[in-house]
């Protein structure tokens, strides 16, 4: 459980070392081709020039002078592309099979996440005593497959008494996952199923058993 846990809380480090290195573009706005709105408006194309701390807007049919948003009005930005993300489970809920209860397992695991993301940026304007202060806000929706490679318990209780050894088994994780992005940290909730590899995998119960999890992520592209 320990040896577990440590490994988890290693690859967190590991990953937020990662987001230091990297600005990731999708937790912000950059240049590139966006869906803009202004309420009570409709989206509409627009290309996004961002220069320091300066941002031009342009409409798609208009692309020759930057267009002004009224800034007494929320700015609306949609950003749709696909996504690849590396993934973990630090959580797994396993269903009761036979004299087995429910378990809740915390066994290291790595994945890739492959999917369809939608990211909404929000900006906003406030008056204050010393000028006007621009408000940032990011929201983003991945929905996608994932796949990758893990360990699990092997006892006697999870095979039906067929294996008397108790060892950590190499697991091959696959599943589905729906992803909320709240600027750079990523987290949802997925369905899996677990294929052990080894010699034990006809007696272990979950072979192929679909568990429920906590998906947390990192943006890679």
């Amino acid at each position: 459980m320990f040896r577990n846990v440590t490994g988890f809380l290693l690859l967190l480090v590991l990953l937020n070392a990662c987001s230091g290195i990297k600005d990731l573009p999708k937790y912000q706005l950059n240049d590139g081709i966006y869906e803009f709105k202004q309420h009570p408006d409709r989206y509409k194309k627009v290309f996004v020039y961002v220069a320091d701390d300066t941002m031009s807007i342009y409409l798609k049919e208009k692309i020759a002078e930057p267009f002004i948003p009224d800034r007494l009005k929320d700015q609306f930005f949609l950003k749709r592309s696909f996504d690849v993300d590396v993934m973990t489970i630090p959580f797994k809920f396993r269903p009761a099979i036979g004299n087995m209860p429910r378990q809740l397992t915390t066994d290291f695991n790595g994945n890739i996440f492959i999917g369809y993301r939608i990211d909404r940026f929000r900006i906003s304007y406030k008056e204050t005593p010393i000028g006007v202060k621009q408000i940032n806000k990011h929201r983003g929706l991945s929905i996608g497959g994932f796949g990758g490679l893990g360990s699990t318990s092997i006892t006697p209780s999870t095979t039906n008494n067929q294996v008397a050894d108790e060892y950590s088994g190499f697991i091959l994780n696959r599943g589905l996952a729906v992803m909320v992005g709240v600027n750079n940290l990523t987290v949802g909730i997925g369905i899996g199923w677990d294929y052990l590899t080894d010699r034990d995998k006809n007696a272990w119960i979950y072979q192929n058993k679909p568990w429920y999890g906590l998906t947390v992520g990192l943006n890679l592209n």
